[in-house]
């Protein structure tokens, strides 16, 4: 044997497994769609991130949390339904069988009510439906609202117990009480205002100021105005110090820090969210203030999810708060960096689904080929027997698959598209030792014959081809290239420009 004649056979036995691997790869990729096995691993990789691996009471929580994901508007409108009559007869077609599928096997539907859903999430929506599932951003903003409540009263609390130690006459305590309240009425009134976040906690704290500051000049006012005798200015130094140790530059920045919850703060608080409750609803002494209302509303928002969520998803976000803390140790707000803390668990996670998918799928393309090789009866060891006896076919083979690669230039590997016209039209002029033709099957069974067992020679040759099918189309037309490349001494099968070539 001489190397153009191996570099023959080699293109040939080539050019039969790219045919049927570009039919098998049609068939797997028909039945992943119909059975929504891509759909359904994420679903399940989601649970199992969520819950564990083990069926337990976990991983029923964790499946129930999924399915409120799932129902989301942000996935949920991932899986865009098809259009027009025909898409939706065929979409129709495809759920009947996925329905008889799950009938035959005794599985339930991983999609709960729904009958299919997406077969990717990005990390981003994830988080965020995550987030809102779980009202983080709900909880954080209502114990905010709590902490500033009780900051107001003890602003409150202590400008008032500044007044019982002054020697304050009768009237200049009228006086000072009168501007007390309407100071009062202006801090519930910013209360009111971050709690239907019509302003946010950074407004809250400026606004707060700028009311002290008018509460000091008016009582120095109406002192002057109203009250009796001097102006107790001592009264309103010690006021006045106490503005600026709350709200001076360094003071504004602890305030900030300490009205704002963490993350962590947040996710400890969910398992004991009915302590953190009561703890609530004692700082408030109006309990049908607006503010305590929407508290009320996100807490009772948060108990119907709080018992669905499985343990091990709590320790992985209490986990990823700590982190997201300490990345963002300082700034006010790290609710950002805790969404993208989550974004980087989900996005490692999938990456090992992914990894599990492709080995599954493998399997499935390994039996497809398989299936594939014996109904088409491509038996390798026949088919190399035919190639190597017969020269014409070699000949003609080799000429049509230089053919196919002068004029498809080898790229991307999933780009195909072009390869199937090329092999179609080439498919009429050769004719393949694969099938159930008569003189096929005599052949083979001359070839049976040497073998002491009938058709074990068959099956190892459909067996040869089944693993080779499997391989994949791309891999067989990068292949096929490339030895068409050596047989022609190197030369490239891209066309060359003789300008182009002169200029270098």
């Amino acid at each position: 044997m001489n190397i153009p004649f191996i570099l023959d056979l080699a293109i040939g036995l080539i050019f039969v497994y790219l045919i049927l691997s570009l039919l098998a790869s049609e068939i797997q990729e028909l039945v992943t769609t119909l059975l929504q096995w891509r759909a359904e691993h994420l679903k399940k990789s989601i649970e199992v991130l969520m819950g564990g691996a083990q069926e337990s009471e976990e991983s029923r929580k964790a499946r129930i949390l999924a399915n409120q994901l799932y129902a989301n508007p942000l996935i949920k409108d991932l899986n865009q339904e098809a259009k027009g009559a025909l898409a939706q007869g065929f979409r129709k077609i495809s759920s009947g069988l996925f329905k008889i599928y799950q009938k035959m096997t005794h599985t339930e539907n991983v999609f709960g009510e729904n009958e299919g859903g997406p077969s990717y999430i990005r990390p981003d929506f994830f988080a965020v439906t995550l987030m809102d599932t779980l009202g983080v951003d709900k909880i954080s903003h209502a114990l905010s609202i709590a902490r500033v409540e009780k900051f107001k009263q003890e602003q409150l609390k202590e400008i008032v117990g500044l007044s019982k130690t002054a020697s304050l006459s009768e009237v200049n305590t009228g006086v000072f009480k009168k501007e007390l309240r309407v100071c009062g009425q202006n801090f519930n009134e910013m209360v009111t205002k971050y709690a239907q976040e019509e302003i946010t906690l950074a407004m809250f704290v400026e606004l707060m100021e700028e009311r002290f500051g008018l509460f000091v000049e008016n009582s120095r006012l109406a002192f002057a105005a109203e009250g009796e005798g001097e102006t107790p200015e001592f009264l309103l130094e010690r006021i006045s110090a106490i503005g600026k140790r709350i709200y001076g530059e360094a003071g504004k920045k602890v305030l900030l820090k300490n009205l704002k919850p963490e993350p962590r703060e947040i996710i400890a608080s969910l398992p004991r969210y009915r302590e953190v409750y009561l703890e609530i609803q004692e700082v408030f002494e109006d309990k049908n203030s607006p503010a305590y209302q929407g508290i009320e509303s996100a807490f009772k928002e948060l108990e119907k999810v709080i018992d669905l969520l499985p343990e091990s998803l709590k320790e992985s976000l209490g986990v990823l708060a700590k982190r997201a803390q300490q990345k963002n140790e300082g700034a006010q707000d790290t609710l950002n960096t805790f969404q993208q803390q989550i974004e980087i668990w989900f996005d490692r996670s999938m990456e090992r689904s992914s990894g599990v998918y492709k080995r599954n799928a493998r399997g499935i393309a390994i039996i497809i080929g398989f299936l594939v090789a014996a109904i088409a009866n491509a038996d390798t060891i026949y088919i190399v027997s035919s190639l190597s006896k017969d020269p014409v076919l070699r000949a003609t083979v080799t000429q049509n698959a230089q053919s196919i690669v002068n004029a498809q230039p080898i790229r991307d590997p999933r780009e195909l598209e072009g390869v199937k016209a090329e092999l179609r039209q080439s498919l009429q002029d050769i004719s393949l030792p694969i099938g159930w033709s008569e003189v096929t099957i005599k052949e083979q069974r001359i070839q049976n014959l040497q073998w002491r067992v009938p058709f074990v020679k068959q099956l190892a040759g459909w067996l040869l081809s089944g693993l080779a099918i499997s391989m994949g189309s791309s891999f067989w037309f990068d292949l096929m290239g490339k030895i068409v490349n050596v047989r022609n001494a190197g030369k490239g099968s891209y066309p060359t420009d003789d300008n182009s070539s002169r200029s270098l």
